[in-house]
């Protein structure tokens, strides 16, 4: 799980100072918005992949059989 947060902060410094360079303020939001959403997806799964998935879990919140 280490190298998991090593590669996206990696990637992640290497592509805000891209879009910064670029001046694209409005990418940049939505870049760092869904890489914290992988982020924690990514953490989530890892940290127990035997549990029930993250798919799984949101259908049994509507009441839909999963």
């Amino acid at each position: 799980m280490v190298y998991l947060i090593l590669v996206i902060i990696i990637v992640s410094i290497w592509d805000i100072k891209d879009l910064k360079s670029r001046n694209k303020k409005k990418d940049l939001y939505v870049y760092v918005s869904i890489m914290l959403l992988v982020s924690a997806l990514g953490i989530f799964y890892y940290l127990n992949p035997e549990r029930d998935s993250f798919s799984k879990i949101l259908l049994s919140l509507i009441g839909k059989e999963g």
